[in-house]
């Protein structure tokens, strides 16, 4: 920058600009509130068909999001318009202060154009005159003025041509619509720039590593695994890493894929090192940024890019190359699977748009395949081969495209794989070893599921008792529910594949406000929590088929005792001793509906203790599950909001487990009202602490009036209740097991 211009500049017209640049942030953001909150939030909520459903809604969502970046970008540019504004006026005004003060010692400075001065004395001392008297000054004095305005300049000359610089890369990001970057100064601006250089200097150096993989010494695999894990959440490096890579001679998307297969089978030695993994789980990050929204090979409204649909063909047409060349690589089932395992991998999360994109791609090869699993499709091995098993890991941790994905308002996809696909590896997957059960697809699937139905990936959070759930949600949760819920007993053939009971109590437990109301009333019209529908017939079998994993049913109970004991704390104390306290009418209800509940839930339990037979040894492995039955444990980890709950819940669980029976023979089985109490003890547990908690200690023999509000109408018609839960548990079951 000139030193004339810095000095004498006008900055007006900067000044205006920035003002219409504030008016015009304005307006964006009203835009895109009303695009938001209107246009977006309708299109959501409505329940559209057919081309309305899929075409109109992502193109309204579509809209809305470039308004979003529309005003994203507009205050990002005045924002850096604003700060170099600022900062100019600074250096001028610094430059101002630094020629004043050489004044004072009779030196200035002379602008020389293009950027160039010199330094110079205002008088010289042989032309002063008569008398005149002119400030001395030293040779470093003029350096020193010299070095000071260089400085300024520098920095002048910096901040103006680096704004230019943002604000044209700014523009230019994004070939189509706005950018979504958002810069608070040019300062932040130009660190994302200098950010970028670096990410991509990086990302060509891990490329490089990359391509010499099988030859890496260890200071070179420790040099990659930290350019990776450095680089893993940069949309610039992790573009760059994808459409850098060479492995064995191929290109970006083979090399990736190929690159994926040498690292999860363990480089040349098949053994897996923890570098290995990590850099795996590194590359999987890597993929999962460069296709999400705000990366380089990101989706293009709600559409992968071309770069991630060329990933997905290479995938499943694999290359021509013979199968001993080093580069050879597999398409179908194989192909797929090397991609969903690396997508699967670690914790990386993955844009909605390639994970619906390759679930379609994996169900239209399958579909479109005479036998696509064919090797695998009758053994255990296909449950763990099968290329689902990834991809619904992946679903798993991003539960709104989970949801979009099996939102059978929008699309088939719930039917598809609960009812039309063969698994491969199906027939045999209930009679596989637990871990192979917990590392199947299924299982897997079960989690994206529970996702999808909850709004949460599965055991990261603790439930939140009672949970609201949207419709999408409530609608997948149904649709699993009723899959499974036709006349199910035990869990014979074309039951509850054994992979989804853990997910299942998962489900269940989240949706324990609806449950408890389904259970428990005779419900007319939808649930209160989620809008359910579902009857007791459908939904018991569903519970008995979860019962066979004793973890998923003690899941589901823990739930229920802590709905039971927080409903249970919001009524007054003297409703439980007097019939005509305020509320005492729906604690009595609400008592009933309880037993109802732990009643039917017992006949779930009783049913599998009896299919088990004289088998104690699976009795006791059965039962153990419930011995760690306690709120707070390791098997749920419920949050509970007040001692008073705490004690409720803790008396209650230990109440039920030492009431648990360790066998059911037949004659149990035809007369459970006669040989199971434990619901319903627990609920007078549960209610005993209440009043202990809520009345004063001279009020507590109320509770054995007879006849009285807790004698009869809380604990003998609760009774009542518990026995028809027994009877209606048993019947809703259909066939009995045995």
């Amino acid at each position: 920058m000139d030193l004339n211009v810095l000095l004498n500049g006008d900055f007006a017209e900067l000044g205006q600009a920035i003002t219409d640049w504030e008016s015009m942030t304005k307006r964006l953001a009203t835009l895109e509130s009303n695009a938001r909150n209107n246009l977006k939030a309708k299109a959501e909520k409505a329940h559209w068909a057919g081309v309305n459903a899929t075409v109109s809604r992502e193109f309204v969502a579509k809209t809305a999001d470039e308004f979003t970046d529309a005003h994203t970008q507009a205050q990002s540019i005045t924002n850096i318009l604003t700060d170099t504004r600022e900062e100019l006026i600074s250096y001028r005004q610094n430059l101002q202060e630094t020629l004043d003060t050489a004044r004072k010692k009779n030196l200035t400075v002379v602008d020389d154009g293009c950027g160039m001065f010199h330094v110079q004395m205002i008088i010289h001392p042989d032309r002063a005159a008569k008398g005149t008297t002119v400030p001395e000054h030293t040779d470093v004095d003029e350096d020193l003025l010299r070095d000071e305005v260089k400085l300024i300049l520098g920095k002048a000359t910096e901040s103006d041509s680096s704004a230019a610089r943002v604000l044209k890369s700014l523009v230019d990001s994004v070939k189509e619509g706005f950018a979504d970057s958002a810069y608070a100064d040019r300062d932040s601006a130009v660190a994302a720039e200098k950010k970028a250089a670096q990410d991509t200097k990086d990302a060509k150096e891990a490329a490089g590593l990359y391509s010499r993989l099988d030859g890496l010494d260890d200071a070179e695999m420790k040099r990659l695994l930290q350019l990776t894990e450095k680089g893993e959440n940069s949309p610039v490096f992790a573009s760059e890493l994808m459409k850098d890579l060479n492995y064995r001679g191929r290109d970006s998307q083979e090399g990736l894929l190929l690159l994926a297969q040498n690292l999860e089978g363990g480089g040349l030695d098949g053994k897996m090192s923890d570098t290995e993994r990590r850099l795996r789980d590194a590359l999987s990050v890597s993929l999962a940024t460069a296709t999400r929204p705000d990366a380089p090979l990101g989706p293009d409204g709600g559409v992968p890019s071309e770069w991630a649909r060329k990933l997905l063909k290479t995938a499943r047409d694999g290359n021509d190359l013979p199968p001993q060349a080093p580069g050879c690589l597999s398409g179908g089932g194989t192909g797929l699977g090397i991609l969903t395992k690396l997508m699967g991998s670690g914790n990386s999360v993955y844009d909605g748009s390639l994970l619906s994109a390759t679930g379609d791609e994996i169900r239209g090869y399958e579909t479109h395949t005479k036998h696509p699993y064919d090797g695998i499709s009758d053994n255990w091995q296909g449950t763990q081969e099968d290329p689902m098993s990834g991809l619904m890991k992946a679903m798993s941790r991003n539960p709104a495209a989970a949801e979009s994905y099996f939102d059978p308002r929008q699309n088939d996809n719930l039917h598809y794989f609960l009812k039309d696909r063969d698994w491969p590896g199906g027939d045999v997957e209930n009679k596989m070893p637990q871990d192979l059960i917990d590392s199947s697809a299924r299982h897997y699937f079960g989690d994206a599921l529970e996702a999808a139905s909850t709004g949460h990936p599965p055991g990261v959070r603790t439930p939140e008792i009672p949970a609201h759930h949207d419709p999408a949600q409530a609608a997948i949760f149904s649709g699993v529910v009723t899959a499974y819920g036709h006349g199910i007993a035990g869990d014979p053939v074309g039951g509850m594949p054994a992979g989804l009971r853990h997910s299942m109590g998962g489900m269940l437990s989240d949706y324990i406000g609806d449950v408890h109301e389904i259970l428990g009333q005779e419900r007319d019209t939808p649930t209160d929590y989620s809008g359910l529908t579902i009857q007791n017939k459908d939904l018991v079998p569903v519970m008995r088929a979860m019962a066979e994993d004793g973890h998923a049913f003690a899941q589901v109970h823990d739930a229920e005792t802590s709905y039971v004991a927080q409903e249970l704390n919001k009524y007054d104390g003297q409703a439980f001793v007097d019939k005509n306290a305020p509320g005492a009418d729906k604690l009595q209800a609400f008592v009933g509906q309880s037993n109802s509940a732990l009643g039917q839930m017992d006949a779930v339990r009783a049913d599998v203790i009896y299919q088990m037979g004289e088998d104690k040894k699976s009795i006791n492995a059965w039962n153990k599950m419930m011995y760690y039955h306690l709120i707070g444990a390791p098997v749920t980890g419920i949050p509970l909001a007040g001692d008073t709950i705490q004690r409720m819940v803790d008396v209650g669980t230990a109440e039920y487990q030492n009431n648990l029976n360790s066998q059911v023979d037949q004659e149990t089985r035809q007369h459970l009202a006669d040989h199971f109490s434990a619901g319903h003890q627990q609920v007078d547990k549960m209610l005993e602490q209440a009043v202990h908690d809520k009345l004063p200690q001279n009020q507590w023999h109320l509770m054995d009036q007879d006849p009285g509000q807790f004698e009869n109408n809380l604990q003998g018609a609760g009774l009542t209740r518990y026995h028809d839960g027994l009877t209606n548990g048993v019947g809703y079951m259909g066939k009995p097991a045995g």
